[in-house]
């Protein structure tokens, strides 16, 4: 007989066991989904992670991070477009394929790498006045691409870069992005537009404005700047009427309200007392400067002292001219010469302030590559052998002038004397040779310096050196010092008697040539020369 009752305790007691069966098994699931969780977020947490400006970035090539011990190394090619930039192969106005060569270029500035090299050449865009800068480490080349240290891309690229080991994570913040998030959250900096006053962020500073910058119908005249710190402490109160960076030697130039310009220190200390209607820094390291005052120019040291005084028309040259030669400071060549203009006449002063060239000359260059004619190039200067074209005019004829070039040292010695009727360059299989031509004869210029044995002191070793130019045959127990004492000798020969070895290529014979040497008088006269 069936108990009334059994099979409901027992369906109960089913359910119950099934139920928690059932608990048991999502609690299980729950441990394991929040084991899975958690391995998933730890692995997620040592997965490599690239963020540009608050954003995370997934797409780049596979090397462009090279991880070698402690350092970082970044492919200047595949970083360029992450960060604002173009890259190109080659040199700065080179226009050559050289991979161990390149620049990035932003809409503000282009810099410069080389392989092996330590230093870097900033220049504004539209411009070519280079600054150069040292890195911690040279520049390498990996999988067939140069690649710079990551310590270094900061300076070189201006931006702020860090790793963080524990999350694996590489973070850079570009400089727009930086100068934006101080422009929202302080509204007295005045970053935002001023590429150069940007930099100052990236080394602790800002530039600060009197009004709020956001207000369009003020008039720039009542704007008045200053310096602060990055917690918005002043350093330099605001009552100039302009403020601009100056990365190479970290100091600001600064504009007052009678228009005068002088120069302050990061710390807020007056460096040069503003009295100046214009300066701007041509040497970072020996940190001169140009000062003009009523249209004439001189140059000033660091602490105001005059160097050269004011009473030059022009100081350095028109590198637009020349720009096959890669000159990287038209103020200063070979950080030695500063080419002066006065009355149209050219000289040279020294980094010392010591005038090393009187102010005879008509030109400083040749100036030769035509429409018609683009296979030469324009030359000043001659980098082997430290040389520096230059021009005069001579009376050929009643108020017929015409202009011959020579080449000076360095420190001013004349190497060549002003006798060619031009001095140029051709560039072939990526070397630049340097010929004169004097009465239609050509001659290879480092070939007549060496064979004439007229070498400066100060750019024996760079001639001795250049392999490109000199062969091995050079016999450098011959270039010494008696050599270099006697360069006033040789070239007063030169001058006073007969140009060598300047003939025709072409023949062997033992013909009398002219070469058309200019006389005390201005004139030209014919002498023979054997």
């Amino acid at each position: 007989m069936e108990i009334v009752g059994t099979n409901e305790y027992e369906d109960k007691r089913k359910s119950k066991k099934l139920m928690i069966m059932i608990t048991a098994a999502i609690v299980v699931l729950l441990i394991i989904s929040i084991i899975l969780f958690l391995v998933i977020y730890y692995l997620k947490s040592k997965q490599f992670k690239f963020v540009v400006d608050g954003k995370n970035v997934s797409s780049y090539s596979n090397d462009l991070f090279i991880f070698e011990d402690e350092d970082i190394y970044v492919s200047l090619k595949d970083i360029a477009s992450i960060i604002g930039y173009k890259h190109y192969n080659g040199g700065y106005k080179q226009y050559t394929e050289d991979s161990n060569k390149c620049y990035l270029e932003c809409s503000n500035e282009i810099v410069t790498f080389e392989r092996d090299s330590k230093k870097i050449y900033k220049t504004p865009v539209d411009d070519l006045d280079y600054t150069y800068y040292s890195l911690d480490e040279s520049i390498t080349r990996k999988n067939g691409k140069l690649y710079i240290n990551s310590n270094d891309l900061g300076l070189a690229c201006n931006l702020q870069i860090g790793f963080n080991k524990e999350s694996n994570k590489v973070t850079i913040n570009t400089l727009p992005y930086i100068a934006n998030w101080y422009t929202t959250n302080y509204s007295n900096a005045s970053v935002e537009s001023n590429f150069n006053n940007q930099k100052a962020l990236l080394y602790g500073l800002m530039v600060v404005q009197s009004v709020d910058n956001k207000e369009k119908d003020i008039e720039l005249k009542d704007v008045k700047y200053g310096i602060h710190n990055l917690q918005n402490e002043e350093i330099v109160g605001m009552k100039y009427t302009n403020i601009e960076f100056i990365e190479g030697t970290e100091e600001f130039l600064v504009t007052t309200t009678e228009k005068k310009v002088g120069l302050i220190t990061s710390d807020g200390t007056t460096r040069v007392t503003p009295q100046y209607d214009a300066l701007k820094q041509i040497d970072k390291d020996k940190n001169l400067y140009l000062a003009t005052n009523n249209n004439k120019s001189g140059i000033i040291e660091k602490n105001g002292k005059i160097l050269i005084y004011l009473e030059f028309d022009q100081i350095g040259v028109d590198t637009t001219q020349f720009t096959t030669n890669d000159i990287k400071n038209k103020y200063i060549l070979y950080n030695n010469a500063i080419p002066v203009m006065r009355d149209k006449k050219w000289g040279l002063y020294n980094v010392d302030g010591k005038q090393i060239l009187p102010l005879e000359y008509d030109s400083m260059g040749c100036i030769t590559r035509t429409s018609s004619d683009s296979s030469v190039n324009n030359i000043l200067v001659i980098p082997e052998i430290e040389g520096i074209v230059v021009g005069k005019n001579f009376e050929v004829e009643k108020s017929k002038f015409v202009m011959y070039y020579g080449v000076v040292s360095s420190t001013g010695k004349e190497l060549i004397p002003t006798w060619m009727e031009t001095i140029y360059s051709v560039i072939t299989s990526g070397q630049e040779k340097y010929t004169m031509v004097n009465m239609g004869n050509s001659m290879d210029i480092i070939d007549y310096i060496r064979d004439n044995n007229i070498l400066d002191k100060n750019v024996e070793n760079n001639l001795n050196e250049n392999t490109n130019t000199i062969n091995n045959q050079i016999d450098n127990n011959e270039i010494d010092n008696n050599v270099v004492n006697n360069t006033n000798e040789v070239s007063n020969n030169i001058t006073n008697s007969t140009v060598n070895n300047i003939s025709n290529e072409n023949t062997n014979q033992q013909t009398v040539e002219t070469v058309a040497q200019p006389t005390q008088d201005g004139t030209l006269q014919f002498m023979p020369i054997q």
